[in-house]
């Protein structure tokens, strides 16, 4: 009879166990502290720049806000001044309503005396006036004289002067004044009141 022994044998030892071929070992290749340092020092360079621009720009802002408050300050103060001035041009602008109806007088008043001083320093011999009306551009004159001729010597001499122009005969017949055949003429004729009031003193 065979017998088999299938436990292991005390006496045979452990085989070894294969070791798995190990590769090249993969690590990190750490800069060098010289390289280190340059990083560092740029990054403080580049944190001091952007510091240092911060800061002009913050003194900048408030140099501006300053210039702003003190404009703001100026501006109310203008704007007081521009009150006076409005409340001073309300106050001429006043005035000078108030005033314009006393120039137009004043310009009435020597307009009529300078046609008047005209007409009288015009009017021949034997020629009288009945009616004489001064309006702003024109005016009209009635009267009696003792002769035609001296209507038409009227006529001329007040075309000689400097501030009557266009004068036109409108009107001429007899009329008997106190037993006496007298002509009864109407004029009318045009006033430069612009000349007048440019020879004003």
């Amino acid at each position: 009879m065979i017998k088999i022994n299938l436990a292991p044998s005390a006496k045979k030892g452990r085989v070894p166990k294969a070791k798995g071929v190990r590769g090249p070992a993969l690590g990190i290749k750490l800069p060098s502290v010289q390289v280190t340092l340059l990083y560092i020092i740029g990054i403080v360079i580049v944190v001091v720049l952007i510091a240092v621009t911060l800061l002009a720009q913050s003194n900048r802002i408030g140099s501006l806000n300053k210039n702003i408050n003190e404009l703001s300050a100026k501006l109310e103060e203008l704007k007081a001044y521009k009150a006076t001035v409005d409340s001073l041009e309300k106050r001429e602008r006043e005035l000078a309503s108030l005033i314009k109806p006393i120039v137009e007088l004043n310009k009435n008043r020597f307009f009529i005396a300078h046609i008047l001083d005209e007409i009288s320093a015009r009017i021949p011999s034997y020629t009288w006036l009945t009616q004489l009306d001064i309006g702003q551009s024109d005016m009209r004159v009635n009267g009696v004289t003792a002769s035609n001729l001296l209507v038409a010597d009227f006529m001329n001499r007040l075309e000689e002067s400097p501030y009557i122009s266009n004068v036109d005969l409108t009107v001429l017949e007899k009329k008997v004044v106190g037993k006496m055949e007298m002509m009864d003429f109407k004029l009318t004729a045009n006033v430069g009141y612009d000349t007048i009031a440019g020879r004003q003193p």
